[in-house]
C-alpha cells in the first residue's frame, strides 16, 4: 500500500477544484482613511460612496477620486448601501444606521439596532433588496445574515455556518455576493437559501468593501491598502 500512496494523493491533489482567482485590470490608491465599505450613489451612477471606519463617508467619481464628503464623523461606519436617495450608514460600534440624504448628507434618522457582542462584532456589511423590499445586514464572526423590513426591524437571523467570516455584502443580477476579507474570496450566493453558487480568491489585502458599477464589473476596497480595485468577473 505505501508503494501506491504517492500516486493516491496525487490523484487526490488532481480531484480537488481550485478557487478560480480573479485579476484585477484597474487600481487606484484612495485619500480614504481605513475604507470599509463601498456603493453606488443613486444619482450618478458613476460615483460611488465610501465609508471609513475613521467615521467619514466620501463621494467619489468612478477612478476613487473624492468629489465631496461629510463635514462630520460618525465613529465607525463600516457599511453603506442606498435606498429611496437616501444613505443607510452602519456605525459598527454603537450599532447604530445613520439615514441621510443623498443631496447634502444630512441626517434625517438614526436606528438603534438590539444587538449584543464586543464592540467590533457588529454589522459589517448592509444592502437593500428592492425586488423583495427588504434589508439584508452581514455580521463578520459568527458570520451570519439578518434580515430587516424596509423599518430596519429584525425578520431573521441565518446564521452561515458555510463561512469562515463575512465583511461586506451587495445584491447583483439577482444575486447575493458576499465579501470575506480573511479568506480573501468573494462568493457569490442564491438568496433564496443562501447556497454557494460560486467562489473567486481575489489578489487583495483586508478587502472590506463590495459592489458593482453599472457595467456590471467588481469593486473591491482594501483597508489597509486604502485601494479601489475593479474585476470583470468571467462568464459561468
Amino acid at each position: 500500500m505505501q508503494k501506491y500512496f504517492p500516486i493516491i494523493l496525487l490523484l487526490l491533489m488532481c480531484s480537488v477544484k481550485k478557487t478560480p482567482n480573479l485579476k484585477p485590470y484597474f487600481h487606484h490608491e484612495l485619500s480614504i482613511d481605513e475604507p470599509s465599505d463601498i456603493c453606488l450613489t443613486s444619482a450618478n451612477p458613476g460615483h460611488y460612496y465610501i465609508v471609513s471606519n475613521r467615521g467619514s463617508i466620501a463621494e467619489t467619481d468612478s477612478n476613487g477620486k473624492v468629489v465631496r464628503h461629510t463635514q462630520w464623523d460618525g465613529s465607525d461606519y463600516e457599511a453603506i448601501c442606498t435606498k429611496d436617495n437616501m444613505i443607510y450608514a452602519v456605525d459598527e460600534s454603537m450599532r447604530r444606521i445613520d439615514i441621510m440624504d443623498e443631496s447634502n448628507f444630512k441626517l434625517k434618522k438614526s436606528v438603534y439596532l438590539n444587538y449584543t457582542g464586543a464592540r467590533n462584532k457588529g454589522i459589517e456589511g448592509l444592502i437593500y433588496l428592492p425586488d423583495q423590499k427588504k434589508f439584508i445586514a452581514v455580521i463578520e464572526k459568527p458570520a451570519m445574515l439578518i434580515e430587516m423590513n424596509e423599518q430596519l426591524q429584525v425578520t431573521s437571523q441565518t446564521l452561515m455556518k458555510q463561512f469562515f467570516e463575512l465583511s461586506s455584502i451587495t445584491y447583483h443580477d439577482h444575486f447575493l455576493w458576499l465579501l470575506g476579507d480573511e479568506n480573501h474570496e468573494v462568493m457569490k450566493v442564491n438568496p433564496d437559501d443562501y447556497t454557494i453558487v460560486q467562489r473567486w480568491s481575489l489578489p487583495v489585502v483586508n478587502p472590506e468593501g463590495i459592489c458593482f458599477d453599472a457595467s456590471g464589473n467588481l469593486l473591491i476596497v482594501s483597508d489597509d491598502m486604502a485601494t479601489l480595485f475593479k474585476f470583470r468577473i468571467p462568464n459561468p
